[in-house]
């Protein structure tokens, strides 16, 4: 008898099954092995079959379940029944392509049902997509199809309606659909050896997008390897695959991100353009040796994220104020503050936006120039060359600027250089790395800076931090006692909100982040008090007086509105307030 062959010369697993089946003849079988055949690589022997109406899908699924074992998938009779919160594990693309379906999560196992077990060998990456255990289940296609149109039903119409762009962000040449430098996720892999490697970095990206993630962390261990994302500030980690895989997929990534994938001993940098559907996204790769071999980090850089609009950033009323006449000075000294992922550069261009117009001509110098944007002169730092930021705001004051964004004051020469063109007529933006807002007095009058030249200068200090957002859903009210509310300026009896968890923010209560906010306007007063060399809590005492909110403040008042939670407020803040 002559049968149907896969690519790999193996006859299909249905045909095996139903040629060892009483209800099938050999001359039937050789039949179906003929369609099968006739349909070509790339088709699923049991779809074809059930397609071309030659066997009952439910047949079908009833012959791996008693011949091989596999547990069924339970039946809805309703589909409204379906939780709809499971769409977004997977992506609608995967499941289709490779029939398969989220039917249920029991803590941290999902539910998965396949209509073939060959689809069964991407559970591994399934495991890597989602974080959770998976419980593979077979089930008849007409249910498992029914089950992703009511699943990825609403995902299609909200894509039909489409997102706007922002003309303030510059994407550079379009590329062509097939450009090999742009990494599209939507790209099937191919189907040779390599096909896996391909399809595990894939789906790691795009669990990186899915989620949200900031950042990639791929660790080499003596005994293994770990992945972790960085999501809204906090680590969470991946079922990681084997030390052998790990390098494979590490040497994908240095590959796309055009690194030297023989050089293991020293640091490397590159980058990775990605498209997944409409979305753009870039990342930023860096890679250093350690004792078990090469770690590699990837930030992931959404324009898209980016909020263009000072209300967006989450400022209150009196602070967008402050802050949008501070830096709609003609000239003078703008300072952003806090530690590294607190947002500086966010707030930097959404200020840089509003300021962004054909009758001002705007300079940045940057390390490394992370997003590029229309109608300003990016300049990237390239200390190897003597490009520093000295060098490059020296260069700028001879380009007749209006607008200088400096990425950061780190010594005192940029700091003098940052003050002198401030006092001549441009305006400057920078950022500077400092608990809060007014320590940016002292720590520049520690790098040898006078009085007269910050209090004639200073328009504007900003402070910020990202407190975790709680998940809308499932965040769940409480009353304060008394002891709480005297403890942190609330009254008691007064209803906050606590994380409680839930498929949408993958039972971690949070799912974003809200900024915090410390906005210092230089008011005549202030600027006295600074010329005077007055000790930094004095400072904060007269802000206070004045009717700014320190960031201790701010983030009470996103615990009022139950933006965040009491614990996640106090966590990014207590310490400065003690």
């Amino acid at each position: 008898m002559s049968t149907a062959l896969d690519s790999t010369g193996v006859q299909p697993l249905i045909l095996e099954l139903l040629s060892r089946s009483e209800r099938f003849d050999l001359k039937h079988v050789e039949t179906l092995g003929e369609i099968v055949e006739k349909a070509g690589p790339g088709h699923l022997p049991e779809v074809t079959l059930i397609r071309g109406g030659h066997i009952a899908d439910r047949e079908v699924a009833d012959i791996y379940a008693d011949d091989l074992f596999l547990p069924r998938a339970p039946q809805l009779a309703d589909p409204s029944a379906i939780d709809k919160e499971l769409a977004s594990l997977l992506p609608e693309k995967l499941c289709t392509d490779k029939y398969l379906c989220p039917v249920g999560l029991r803590e941290d196992v999902l539910d998965v049902a396949f209509v073939s077990p060959e689809s069964m060998g991407v559970v591994d990456e399934l495991q890597l997509l989602t974080g959770f255990r998976i419980n593979p289940l077979i089930a008849p296609l007409s249910q498992v199809e029914a089950h992703l149109e009511v699943l990825y039903r609403a995902n299609r119409e909200s894509k039909a309606i489409g997102e706007g762009g922002s003309d303030f962000l510059d994407d550079g040449p379009r590329e062509a659909e097939g450009d090999e430098n742009i990494l599209n996720l939507d790209t099937p892999p191919p189907n040779d050896e390599n096909g896996r490697i391909v399809r595990l970095v894939n789906q790691l990206l795009e669990q990186a997008l899915r989620n949200g993630a900031s950042d990639i962390h791929m660790e080499p261990f003596e005994d293994g390897s770990k992945f972790r994302l960085r999501i809204d500030g906090i680590l969470h980690e991946l079922p990681s695959p084997s030390k052998s895989v790990f390098v494979m997929l590490l040497s994908r990534l240095k590959v796309l991100a055009k690194m030297d994938i023989a050089e293991k001993r020293i640091p490397q940098d590159g980058a990775i353009g990605l498209k997944s559907g409409d979305k753009r996204v870039d990342l930023r790769v860096n890679t250093v040796p350690t004792v078990h071999g090469e770690k590699m980090v990837m930030r992931i850089l959404d324009k898209a994220a980016i909020p263009l609009d000072l209300t967006n950033l989450g400022l209150d009323e009196r602070q967008s104020i402050d802050l949008m006449e501070s830096i709609r000075s003609p000239h003078g000294l703008a300072l952003v503050t806090g530690p590294t992922g607190s947002g500086k550069s966010t707030t930097l261009y959404a200020c840089l936006n509003l300021l962004n117009e054909p009758r001002h001509n705007i300079c940045t110098v940057e390390d490394p120039v992370e997003y590029k944007f229309k109608g300003m002169n990016q300049v990237q730092v390239k200390s190897q060359v003597g490009l520093t930021f000295s060098s490059a705001l020296r260069a700028f004051l001879r380009q007749d600027p209006d607008i200088i964004m400096v990425g950061e004051v780190r010594d005192q020469e940029t700091a003098e250089i940052c003050l002198r063109a401030a006092l001549t007529g441009h305006f400057v933006l920078s950022t500077i790395h400092t608990n809060d807002a007014l320590s940016a007095v002292t720590r520049l009058q520690d790098m040898g800076i006078e009085p007269f030249l910050l209090s004639c200068t200073l328009r504007v200090l900003e402070a910020q931090r990202l407190v975790r957002r709680l998940c809308p859903k499932c965040k769940e009210p409480y009353e304060v006692d008394d002891q709480l509310a005297e403890r942190h300026g609330l009254t008691p009896g007064d209803v906050i909100y606590r994380p409680k968890g839930c498929l949408q923010c993958r039972r971690m209560g949070y799912r974003g982040r809200v900024g915090v906010f410390e906005i210092i306007r230089i008011t005549p007063r202030l600027t006295q008090l600074i010329q005077k060399r007055t000790p930094l809590d004095q400072l904060r005492k007269a802000a206070r007086e004045e009717g700014m909110k320190m960031l201790y403040d701010c983030a009470i008042d996103k615990v009022r509105q139950g933006f965040t939670s009491l614990e996640a407020a106090l966590s990014v803040t207590m310490a400065e307030e003690e």
